[in-house]
């Protein structure tokens, strides 16, 4: 059985977000402010993920920009949406569907938003469940793992801190790692973890395990 993370591990996030920003500088929202109010925008005082294009072009209405031209211009990205799963992503999911496993996508932050992103990419079909949760991927991992019984469990994720955690409230779970380019190698080093730097290096390790 596979659990798997969207964000930075099946979707290149840092690249869909800078193409978010691209996508406002015809409004002279500069890179600084985008960056800021993005940061406002992606997670409410309780630790709840919540970014949405609507809640980001209210916030920088706030800041004196058109509401509805900000949100059209963000919203134009989502015809692009697609092209930010890794290259490697359908081939790597379509590998490990042929290998028999059940498969669980992970999602965290604004629900909608989410399912979204995932729809746009058209990978719901691979999964046998989808879970879009605002936090505590924990209590997912859980869900799961209380209602299947297979002992021989995968979770993919690119949060070293995050997947460190889960290890060690699950110690019957494998967990690697996807590096993703906001972190040093160094530190995926000092992580304990396996990692590695694609998906299809994931499908070939995985592949073997389950040998």
């Amino acid at each position: 059985m596979f659990i798997i993370d969207f964000d930075d591990t099946l979707f290149d996030t840092q690249k869909f977000k800078q193409e978010l920003a691209s996508s406002l500088l015809s409004l002279e929202i500069g890179e600084k402010l985008f960056w800021q109010t993005y940061a406002e925008a992606r997670i409410l005082s309780d630790g709840t993920f919540s970014y949405s294009f609507e809640r980001h072009a209210s916030i920088l209405e706030r800041e004196g920009f058109d509401y509805k031209q900000v949100l059209d211009n963000l919203n134009k990205v989502k015809e692009k949406i697609k092209f930010f799963l890794f290259e490697d992503a359908i081939y790597f999911l379509e590998s490990l569907k042929e290998s028999k496993q059940d498969l669980y996508l992970l999602s965290l932050g604004d629900e909608n938003f989410q399912k979204l992103k995932v729809e746009e990419c058209s990978i719901s079909k691979y999964f046998k469940q989808v879970f879009f949760r605002g936090k505590d991927k924990e209590l997912v991992v859980k869900e799961i793992l209380a209602e299947n019984k297979d002992t021989n469990v995968f979770f993919i994720n690119d949060k070293i801190e995050e997947s460190q955690k889960i290890k060690n409230d699950f110690q019957s779970i494998e967990v690697i790692l996807k590096q993703a380019v906001t972190l040093t190698e160094e530190k995926y080093k000092k992580s304990g973890l396996k990692y590695f730097k694609t998906l299809t290096e994931i499908k070939e390790y995985v592949t073997n395990e389950l040998k």
